[in-house]
């Protein structure tokens, strides 16, 4: 079955000394999903790297996070071809890149249900999509997102604090990295006191 979700790819021009090289990262399903940046020149693959998926998309929350890994890799192959060239090891993959994005790790905690990136102005970072099934759920708390951004106080030229906020004891949390924000809905009973730690480190690494 053909996914409907489709993350946007990236693309750029990279120059180093004499050289110029275009940049294409993109999602790929077959044979098998992963995140995948070619650089070639004049038209001439020279080199790919990719980076394995855990399954296919299936639903919004999952493409905005690959757009997110997407957004990672291409930068991050960016500034190794600017820094050192290009690779040497056909197939190779590039330091951070191998990281998980925080809302990845974050989503894979035990007891999280789902993870909504919300942006320092507290608004839904994703489509109409997105926002419609928050606002289907949630509606009670949607106008309130930038009240509450609030809650982390504004830091001189360094975003807000960190830390998390319980919006809805068992239900609802809110974590703040200083300029990224994430919703988190938990699972009914999940404890707080369990998840806050684990959170907290993600928030921090």
């Amino acid at each position: 079955m053909t996914s409907h979700y489709i993350p946007s790819g990236r693309t750029s021009v990279v120059k180093r000394g004499e050289a110029t090289f275009q940049l294409q990262t993109e999602y790929a399903r077959m044979p098998h999903p992963r995140v995948t940046t070619t650089i070639f020149t004049s038209g001439q693959v020279l080199h790919k790297i990719e980076r394995p998926l855990e399954g296919e998309i299936d639903s919004i929350e999952r493409m905005h996070e690959v757009e997110e890994i997407i957004k990672i890799q291409h930068l991050e192959v960016s500034k190794t071809l600017k820094e050192r060239g290009l690779p040497t090891e056909p197939g190779s993959r590039v330091g951070e890149v191998e990281k998980k994005t925080r809302s990845e790790r974050i989503r894979g905690l035990n007891g999280v249900e789902r993870v909504y990136m919300i942006t320092p102005e507290g608004k839904m970072v994703g489509d109409k999509n997105t926002t419609k099934d928050f606002k289907k759920m949630f509606k009670h708390l949607f106008k309130a997102l930038p009240d509450l951004i609030s809650v982390f106080a504004e830091l001189p030229g360094e975003g807000r604090e960190q830390g998390i906020y319980e919006v809805e004891p068992g239900k609802i949390l809110l974590a703040s990295t200083g300029v990224e924000f994430y919703l988190i809905l938990i699972n009914s009973g999940q404890s707080y006191s369990v998840l806050a730690p684990q959170i907290k480190s993600i928030l921090q690494a």
